[in-house]
């Protein structure tokens, strides 16, 4: 059972433009093997505000705030006693950029910063979420996460790109899709972070609709337990819901 949201709300006057957009996804599971589980919990808020450069408003000068983590506690289940290794703001991913906005049209943009601040932050316990220090061969919570256990924040910059598309596919199909690409000038940065998020939604009726949510994610600095490098994170729903304008 979960519960997937997405929500927009956009604004233009004169050269400028303002977009937002909130989604986020929560779901669980409960079987008698495993008992109740999470499968999914996130959410993403994007803003962009742009100010048209040309008369045609192809190109624009144009503002990113962006923050992304998850509203309740994941644990790694294979360790005994279970280990939090998640939680809200732990992590969070914040960035903050100004660049240059390309949209050819309206179904396509894509912006560009050479200079962009992203900050890693694991605001909870650096140690452990259970009532002890991690065991030997543990990490401490914020190490999974490329992050100093004490200062709980990493402050990076880099170049940032994110491309928007979204467009009807054909009658009553429409596909959503954000790709956010990160290089870390401090530390590997021919290693890309990635954000790629996919809605597809399915219109049955002037309300009803179904919708396919497809999320990936690399993180360079992102180890999990037991591993010795990063690797694909990946998380798929499926829902139906309602729809509507306001």
């Amino acid at each position: 059972m979960g519960l997937n949201v997405d929500l927009y709300a956009n604004r233009a006057w004169g050269k400028s433009t303002l977009d937002n957009t909130l989604k986020a996804s929560y779901a669980y599971q409960n079987n008698q093997t495993q008992g109740l589980r999470k499968t999914a919990d996130f959410f993403d808020w994007y803003t962009k505000f742009g100010h048209s450069l040309n008369e045609k408003k192809t190109l624009s000068l144009a503002a990113i705030f962006n923050i992304r983590s998850q509203f309740t506690n994941g644990y790694d289940y294979a360790l005994t006693p279970r280990r939090r290794v998640s939680g809200f703001f732990a992590p969070a991913n914040i960035l903050l950029t100004l660049g240059l906005d390309w949209k050819p049209n309206k179904h396509f943009s894509l912006f560009f910063s050479p200079f962009a601040g992203k900050w890693i932050v694991v605001s909870n316990d650096p140690y452990s979420y259970s009532t002890t220090p991690p065991p030997p061969g543990q990490r401490p919570l914020a190490a999974l996460y490329g992050v100093d256990p004490v200062k709980k924040v990493d402050a990076q910059i880099g170049a940032f790109a994110s491309a928007n598309f979204n467009k009807e596919l054909v009658k009553n199909v429409t596909y959503t899709s954000r790709l956010d690409l990160y290089s870390n000038y401090k530390h590997n940065p021919q290693n890309i972070d990635m954000f790629w998020t996919n809605s597809f939604g399915f219109k049955v009726n002037k309300w009803l609709t179904m919708s396919y949510l497809l999320n990936l994610a690399y993180d360079d600095d992102l180890i999990p337990e037991g591993r010795t490098s990063p690797t694909m994170q990946f998380l798929g729903t499926f829902g139906v819901g309602v729809s509507g304008k306001f």
